[in-house]
């Protein structure tokens, strides 16, 4: 089998579980304006949307068209002026959005029209007037008149549109209930809109300048904290607009801009490839299972052969599963640790583990945190271990170094003074 058969057939095995996941559940794309400037990009989004149609996702866009617009108002010899990150929109200038951005709608279609030739059956993408607008009104004295900002979402034509298998696109175009026309944010309203719909998924491109320095993943209170010190303007704006969407939306993910593919790569591989902020447990502790032997087993495997851990059958692990705890992430077990009960209040903690792709994310804590607990609600009020490598870590949260004769009267008949092991104990 060639490298590159191989390398499809596990990016297959992998994507599978996700496919399964993300079936009929609503997604909220922002597409910027950069990304809808070449013909091949447009093509390539078309197509990447369309397989995630087919595969039963029902897809909100929602574009921008920022440079597209720039352009066409200097051709024009307009000047234009912003305020607080958003453009002020004057009546002299509203007819070049109205042209710039039915222009860029239309090579929208056009590109869906010519993904239909890939697909198994033709995608039709709509747009409505879903979107109530309002005036932004004036700000530090400053009147944003055609600047507008939203006041309703019709979501439910909205959500009746994608479950009768449409595509839906919304531009920044947005209309009053007096008629009046109006230039939205489309960052924005791309927020509002998978709020107000509850989007299982809120999907944003971004710039590398407002993903400075953000980790793969962020729970909500890990934003609200990174909030207090963003590296510039513009992130500070996008945190913002996501902590707002979080309160309604379980997962946003952001990436990159300059990378089309990101939509795939960012849904259907295990760690993506941009930031995910998730509300929900992006990860869970719970008690393992005999299902979870193998996954164990994987685990531990290579620590066993740098002699961090003793070596454990499969027969032994399978006898001594209700003493672990795993820590899962989209079904791969990426962390375990067991608990012993001894006599006399003694507790031994044994084979924690996290995998190395997740190190330095304070998993290892997590995990800590969870057999404490769990010893707490027995008779044990001392927890030991036995370990060659990790004693610092251990000191650093709560342990401390003791003697052999300290341990448990049957564990000290057992202590393998070959391996030499430090012994480290904790009150609880």
């Amino acid at each position: 089998m060639q490298k590159s058969e191989l390398e499809f057939i596990n990016s297959l095995r992998q994507s599978s579980r996700y496919i399964e996941q993300h079936r009929e559940k609503t997604c909220v794309i922002y597409l910027p304006g950069e990304l809808l400037i070449t013909a091949e990009s447009r093509k390539q989004l078309a197509q990447d949307v369309g397989l995630l149609h087919n595969l039963g996702l029902k897809i909100v866009l929602v574009m921008g068209a920022t440079p597209q617009i720039n352009d066409a108002l200097q051709d024009a010899g307009l000047n234009w002026q912003t305020h607080r990150h958003f453009r002020i929109t004057s009546s002299e200038l509203l007819p070049v959005f109205q042209q710039t951005i039915g222009s860029v709608r239309s090579q929208v279609e056009a590109s869906f029209s010519q993904a239909n030739c890939m697909q198994p059956t033709p995608l039709t993408i709509t747009s409505g007037n879903w979107v109530i607008a309002q005036p932004k009104g004036v700000i530090d004295g400053v009147d944003y008149q055609h600047t507008g900002k939203l006041r309703k979402i019709n979501h439910q034509a909205i959500s009746a549109n994608l479950n009768a298998g449409q595509i839906t696109l919304l531009t920044p175009l947005a209309y009053s209930l007096t008629g009046e026309i109006f230039n939205l944010n489309t960052l924005e309203q791309a927020c509002e809109v998978a709020s107000a719909l509850q989007a299982d998924k809120l999907m944003i491109f971004t710039t590398p300048e407002e993903m400075a320095g953000l980790p793969k993943q962020l729970s909500v209170p890990e934003l609200h904290q990174l909030m207090q010190s963003p590296q510039n303007a513009e992130q500070e704006h996008l945190l913002k607009q996501v902590r707002k969407a979080s309160e309604k939306v379980r997962r946003i993910h952001l990436m990159d801009k300059q990378d089309p593919s990101a939509i795939l790569l960012e849904l259907f591989t295990r760690d993506g490839v941009g930031t995910l902020v998730f509300s929900d447990r992006y990860h869970q502790v719970r008690q393992a299972s005999i299902e979870d032997v193998g996954g164990i087993l994987d685990l531990i495997a290579p620590l066993e052969q740098q002699g961090v851990l003793v070596k454990r059958s499969r027969e032994l692990l399978e006898l001594e599963i209700e003493n672990f705890i795993v820590l899962e992430r989209d079904h791969l077990i990426i962390g375990c640790a067991a608990l012993y009960q001894h006599e006399n209040g003694f507790g031994e903690l044994a084979c924690l583990a996290v995998h190395p792709q997740y190190q330095g994310q304070e998993l290892g804590e997590e995990l800590l945190n969870a057999i404490e607990a769990k010893a707490k609600h027995t008779v044990i009020n001392k927890l030991f271990l036995l370990t060659t490598h990790t004693h610092h870590w251990f000191i650093e949260h709560g342990f401390a170094l003791s003697a052999v004769n300290a341990l448990p009267e049957k564990k000290q008949q057992l202590y393998n003074y070959q391996r030499n092991s430090k012994v480290l104990i904790k009150p609880l």
